[in-house]
């Protein structure tokens, strides 16, 4: 199985990322960034606590988008639930609500989720897709890096999920969105324009 974080800055190629995963005959589960809704619940004075619900049920907003698209949705309320074939698309919430692991922080967005989740389920790579080639410091794309480099490092990544990739000894390979064809040829070939981030 492959997570696919799905990126809410990449929401207008949405259609066609879509049909390059369904042409990959792959088992992909999609994890929904938080797009509007989230930066929507950013620009409320609320405490950490209530926000972290909120950006969560932004997540299940942006799924529900995605799967207008024609991706079925599954809701799960536990792990052994989690039953993909094809492309499917994740709705987090009622999972979250029962397993209570993360730190409720704007520290913790759905990259740290996607993460988490690929270790629930010894996922075999984990992909982000956004609106950015990958990680960019001194001004220069990174094809490689440890994440345990990225500890402390402001980056495309939210803080927590390098953490997390040193902890559960995974990779996530970051990409541009806009270009669907480089999640194909990374999940393809191994190989294309983008960062792996190296948690083992």
């Amino acid at each position: 199985m492959i997570v696919v974080k799905l990126g809410g800055s990449v929401a207008s190629n949405v259609k066609e990322i879509l049909s390059v995963l369904q042409s990959l005959h792959e088992d992909i589960l999609i994890v929904p960034g938080g797009w509007i809704f989230a930066d929507l619940v950013r620009k409320i004075d609320i405490d950490d606590e209530h926000a972290h619900w909120m950006a969560i049920l932004a997540m299940e907003q942006y799924g529900y988008y995605i799967s207008s698209f024609g991706v079925k949705r599954i809701k799960p309320k536990d792990f052994d639930e989690i039953k993909v074939k094809g492309v499917r698309v994740l709705l987090p919430y009622e999972l979250l609500i029962n397993h209570d692991e993360l730190p409720h922080s704007w520290d913790v967005t759905s990259d740290s989720i996607a993460v988490w989740i690929a270790s629930k389920l010894k996922a075999d790579k984990v992909v982000k897709l956004t609106n950015v080639d990958g990680i960019i410091l001194n001004g220069k794309l990174v094809e490689r890096i440890q994440a345990s480099k990225l500890v402390g490092i402001e980056t495309c990544l939210d803080s927590f999920a390098p953490k997390l990739m040193v902890e559960y000894g995974i990779d996530t390979f970051i990409c541009n969105g806009h270009f669907a064809s480089r999640v194909k040829d990374y999940i393809t070939k191994g190989r294309a324009k983008g960062t792996l981030v190296e948690g083992r």
